[in-house]
């Protein structure tokens, strides 16, 4: 267990909470710009805004969040209670997303997707429902 300073907890929590929210805005933003790319099909335009917002966007901040997630958790101390068990689990979820993601940037570039802009548009409703969720346990702790 870390024991941090007051202040030091407080600006990681900070940290946390920005780098979450890009995070989740990320996968947000990939979702309806993979929405676009497979509406219109052209892949010079789209790639690369893809790739850059992963790499730019996405791998940044959901390893900022990681880090200083576990710095929180560390310092928290408390790993039995059940909110955080269904944190985690909601958090194993994102990072799923994200390797989904990730792969159909590679669909894209070889010409494999066989996606409809629908199912773009319906899965980043995923991100949202998740992030609610976890704002959730962590204000109420329901268990």
């Amino acid at each position: 267990m870390l024991d941090l300073s007051y202040d030091a907890y407080v600006w990681t929590r900070v940290v946390h909470v920005i780098a979450v929210t890009a995070w989740i805005g990320g996968l947000i933003g990939l979702s309806e710009v993979f929405a676009l790319h497979a509406e219109t099909g052209d892949d010079g335009l789209w790639l690369s805004r893809e790739r850059a917002l992963l790499g730019r966007v996405l791998i940044p901040a959901s390893g900022i969040a990681l880090a200083t997630g576990m710095v929180l958790v560390l310092n928290y101390g408390e790993l039995t209670e059940g909110w955080l068990h269904a944190k985690f689990l909601a958090v194993f979820l994102l990072l799923v997303d994200q390797i989904v993601l990730t792969r159909q940037i590679s669909r894209f570039a070889s010409g494999a997707n066989i996606r409809l802009p629908i199912f773009f548009r319906r899965l980043k409703l995923f991100p949202i429902a998740l992030f609610i969720g976890i704002v959730a346990l962590v204000i109420v702790r329901p268990f």
